[in-house]
Parts: C-alpha cells; structure tokens; sequence
C-alpha cells in the first residue's frame, strides 16, 4: 500500500516536472528586414553614373559564381 502511494507521487512528480521545470528559452530576436524601399536608397548611394558599369560586372560575376555552384 505505502509502495503504491510513493509510486504514484513519483509519477505525479516526474509529470508536474516535465511540464513545468523546463526553462523557457526567450525568443530568438529576429534581425530586421529591409524594405523594398531602402534597398533602393542604399543602391542610390552606391550607383551612380560613374561606377555603373563596374557596379553591373560585380553583378554579373555573382551571378555566374551562384550558378556554378552546385
């Protein structure tokens, strides 16, 4: 009898524990996102009619490297 009742507490125990001893871990904070719209102020800044065409082979070669890649 006294060993049923101890087991039964243990049981309860491990459950209780399992559900609530587990640290909760903060949310991970998520960088954030650029918009459309400063992309296009950072590529103003960037581009202009003097590195243009450098600008677009830089391009380029990125491009040609990603689609190497396996």
């Amino acid at each position: 009898m006294l060993s049923n009742k101890l087991i039964r507490w243990i049981v309860v125990m491990i459950c209780i524990l399992s559900v609530y001893g587990c640290a909760r871990k903060p949310a991970a904070q998520q960088e954030p996102t650029k918009t459309t719209a400063e992309y296009k102020a950072e590529a103003d800044k960037q581009i202009n009619e003097q590195n243009a065409s450098q600008e677009l082979a830089k391009l380029e070669q990125e491009v040609a490297a990603d689609a190497n890649q396996p």
